[in-house]
């Protein structure tokens, strides 16, 4: 969500307001900030995300802060929901389809990932306009790669407690996943290529070609993966 307001910001200009305030995290001394339009949206679809996620680890492992947490948040969802109806409708169909291949279809690895990718799509179009469908088609790209990449990292602690993950299905191994995970990457980044993007782009095409790797290839270095 930080990456799609620097995404949106720069390809819409919207007026910015700048000030200061005090972070609950770390309340000495204050934080500078710049807020627009899309710093409130992505704030709202973080919630939205967030709500989904807590319900999600709450139904999978029992986890009763995450459920208390997915309660405090109903009230603000519900207004969410009126708001927003096309991105709500994409995060509840997009995790009822992810439950649906991790507990009836396990081995539709291929369902899974394109419910991720169609999921993220939604939210990356904040409004319909001439920009929507390459923001869609990059949000989907960026989607699936995510969820591949989440695979990959979680592979080790899934393997230990049981639970789904499309590597198991697709005969890989993390180490293994790298190319396939550069084809929605790749993607992507052709589309972000043709967007005319100059405020942050520089910070952005680095994040793009080097920053969504760097947890990976720690995890290589470090030896996380097992080997083969």
């Amino acid at each position: 969500m930080a990456f799609l307001i620097l995404l949106l910001s720069s390809l819409y200009e919207p007026e910015e307001r700048s000030g200061r305030f005090r972070c609950s995290v770390h309340p000495l001394g204050g934080r500078e900030e710049t807020r627009n339009r899309f710093t409130d949206y992505a704030a709202d679809m973080t919630i939205i995300l967030s709500y989904y996620k807590c319900r999600d680890d709450w139904e999978d492992e029992g986890k009763r802060v995450q459920r208390w947490y997915a309660r405090s948040l109903e009230k603000k969802c519900e207004e969410l929901k009126m708001r927003y109806p096309r991105q709500w409708r994409a995060v509840a169909e997009g995790t009822a389809g992810l439950e649906a291949v991790e507990k009836k279809a396990a081995r539709e690895f291929d369902r899974a990932i394109n419910c991720s990718g169609q999921m993220l799509s939604e939210l990356f179009v904040c409004g319909e306009d001439f920009w929507s469908d390459s923001l869609r088609t990059f949000g989907c790209e960026i989607g699936r790669f995510i969820y591949l990449m989440d695979a990959a990292m979680d592979y080790e602690k899934d393997e230990k407690k049981g639970n789904y993950n499309p590597l198991f299905y697709m005969r890989r191994k993390p180490e293994d996943m790298r190319e396939l995970m550069e084809i929605p990457l790749g993607n992507a980044m052709r589309i972000f290529e043709k967007l005319p993007l100059i405020q942050d782009a520089a910070l952005m095409r680095h994040i793009l070609y080097r920053g969504v790797w760097q947890q990976h290839d720690d995890s290589q270095r470090s030896g996380f993966y097992k080997e083969g």
